[in-house]
């Protein structure tokens, strides 16, 4: 069984990602990969995670800029980590080699042909992280957009009818009492990508009981999903947040809980999501029409002018990704792929002596 996320996304702050947590709980162990582009970190990643896949629970981390590129593996029942350590999502060990270790790929690449490209090398890393940049400018305004919409439904919720409808949803979907302890976890199932927006779908279709909300505004989905999280902790069942990227990760788009095998999915005009084996559940019902009626003009515009900013957010970080894709190529031809081998095999067999 495996389950897949984004690491993070961008933000109006830069790349969010939750998993500096995920490295330090317990007593888990992490091997921190660095090295630049195209220097086989993903390819690493994938071929760890498809040799413990029969023998255990992978959960595997996708790039939002790179949604073929795996930044994170987590071997769940060995409790050992594997993650891409270089920018944007830099991380270094905080109690080196007895929780923590680097792993250089670096060794294994020629530098004498990389200086040889050295101009070459700097000024495509420095286009690439000019188009990110851009992308990031888009990307905040499309969150302002969003969020605006989302604070003037906040205030068209009718209260009273969502609170009834909640009291008989939790009776329909949760027990008195779980097993878990009420843990709470982070984790990014959609995010802004040169494909469009993207969800993880294959992770929400192993749940037997999925939800669709269907929100045209965010607020009420985002409130459904934090109040049913927060109940279902009460009751001690683990839960998973899946916060939105269109609302720069400060509201909730979806929500899951394993042990009932139950997820709550929102469906806004940003996600177009869709999935087949859904029950859904329409939440134009709980805003006072006449209350939504005063911004009919503004919600109207803030709708249009998303999809546009959209649009833009998906074109830049596809022309980021073309140009990163021209960092690999001087990397790639600067690796001894049969050493890169080698240094997996040893880490494979590193991890099944732990």
């Amino acid at each position: 069984m495996s389950e897949k996320y984004f690491l993070g996304c961008m933000t109006a702050q830069g790349f969010s990602t939750e998993f500096g947590r995920l490295i330090g709980e317990g007593d888990r162990f992490t091997y921190i990969l660095k090295g630049g582009a195209g220097t086989g970190k993903s390819s690493l990643m994938k071929r760890v995670a498809a040799e413990f896949e029969s023998d255990e629970h992978v959960v595997r981390f996708y790039c939002s800029s790179d949604p073929a590129s795996l930044d994170a593996v987590w071997l769940e029942k060995s409790d050992v980590l594997m993650v891409d350590g270089t920018s944007p999502h830099v991380f270094d060990p905080t109690y080196p080699a007895v929780k923590q270790v680097i792993v250089d790929l670096g060794e294994h690449w020629d530098s004498e042909k990389l200086i040889r490209n050295k101009a070459d090398i700097i000024a495509v890393t420095d286009k690439n992280k000019s188009l990110l940049a851009r992308a990031k400018r888009f990307t905040t305004a499309l969150s302002n957009v969003c969020g605006d919409s989302f604070n003037c439904a906040q205030g068209c919720i009718d209260e009273e009818k969502l609170n009834s409808f909640l009291n008989r949803f939790y009776k329909k979907i949760l027990p008195k009492k779980g097993n878990g302890n009420g843990r709470k976890d982070i984790r990014q199932l959609s995010a802004l990508t040169e494909y469009g927006w993207l969800t993880m779908t294959e992770t929400l279709e192993v749940y037997q009981d999925i939800y669709m909300l269907r929100d045209e505004h965010f607020a009420c989905s985002h409130h459904i999903c934090e109040r049913v999280a927060a109940e279902a902790s009460r009751r001690g069942f683990d839960v998973i947040l899946c916060p939105c990227h269109g609302l720069n990760n400060t509201a909730y788009e979806h929500v899951m809980i394993p042990e009932l095998g139950l997820a709550l999915a929102s469906a806004t005009p940003l996600n177009d999501l869709h999935i087949e084996s859904a029950k859904h559940i329409n939440l134009s019902r709980f805003y006072d029409k006449m209350a939504v009626q005063r911004y009919r003009g503004r919600l109207k515009m803030n709708k249009l002018t998303a999809g546009s900013l959209a649009e833009e957010v998906y074109g830049t970080i596809k022309a980021a990704k073309d140009v990163h894709d021209e960092i690999e190529k001087y990397y790639i031809e600067a690796m001894d792929f049969e050493a890169l081998d080698r240094r997996t095999d040893k880490l494979i067999a590193e991890i099944r002596n732990r």
